[in-house]
């Protein structure tokens, strides 16, 4: 499931926040994915289909981070969210190119 999110990120028209959500989920509780999948979905090398991911990622706006999210999300979670999500994800998605 963790592979299909990392691959979906960047497949879709815009991006979904609750994906960054779910990747950040993903990438904190440490799930395990497949890397193969990943490579064989994007026809790129992991490390590179990651920074592209990291890219993407710096250029959302954290305005609108709970757009499409926000309703699954607890109000002490939007609070985290809207002051969290982005840095914390970036943060665990240059990890992961750097140590996976």
């Amino acid at each position: 499931m963790f592979s299909h999110k990392l691959v979906t990120l960047l497949e879709r028209k815009e991006i979904a926040n609750r994906d960054l959500f779910d990747l950040w989920f993903f990438m904190k509780n440490n799930w395990g994915f497949n890397k193969k999948l990943v490579e064989l979905r994007t026809g790129m090398n992991y490390k590179t289909y990651l920074k592209k991911c990291i890219l993407v990622v710096e250029k959302v706006n954290e305005k609108y981070i709970l757009q499409g999210a926000g309703e699954l999300l607890k109000e002490k979670q939007k609070d985290w969210a809207k002051n969290n999500l982005k840095k914390e994800l970036l943060f665990l998605l240059k990890f992961y190119s750097e140590n996976y």
